[in-house]
């Protein structure tokens, strides 16, 4: 009787109990509740006078320490000049460049900070001004 309610104790905990997380291989075990929510970095494009430029393209070149290649993107201005920078290779760096017709900007950086389990970002958010 003895036997039977501790083989059923350890299977409900190995099986039944929902907040069992397993050991990984290098024996921590998986992170849970962590916050996976994407940091977007806005980014304002300006012309040579200063006025914010809607329709201007950020070309985006991301290099991830997690990616083994840069990922390239395109981000249209919103009717603020305003265009949101996301981030989509983990921890790393992204360039950014604004562009309209034949003017660009400088190139400005990026920094994504973090681990699997929480992500902050430097600068919070940037003004390229078109030359």
């Amino acid at each position: 009787m003895r036997s039977a309610l501790l083989f059923a104790a350890i299977l409900f905990v190995t099986t039944g109990c929902p907040n069992y997380v397993p050991y990984l291989p290098d024996g921590g075990r998986a992170r849970v509740n962590c916050d996976n929510a994407a940091i977007n970095v806005p980014v304002t494009v300006l012309d040579k006078t200063g006025a914010a430029v809607p329709g201007a393209t950020l070309t985006l070149d991301y290099t991830s320490a997690a990616a083994s290649d840069s990922i390239n993107d395109v981000v249209l201005t919103d009717g603020r000049g305003i265009g949101l920078v996301t981030d989509q290779a983990g921890p790393g760096i992204v360039r950014v460049q604004g562009k309209l017709n034949d003017l660009s900007s400088d190139i400005a950086e990026i920094s994504f900070i973090g681990t699997d389990c929480s992500t902050s970002v430097s600068p919070r958010s940037l003004t390229l001004q078109l030359r």
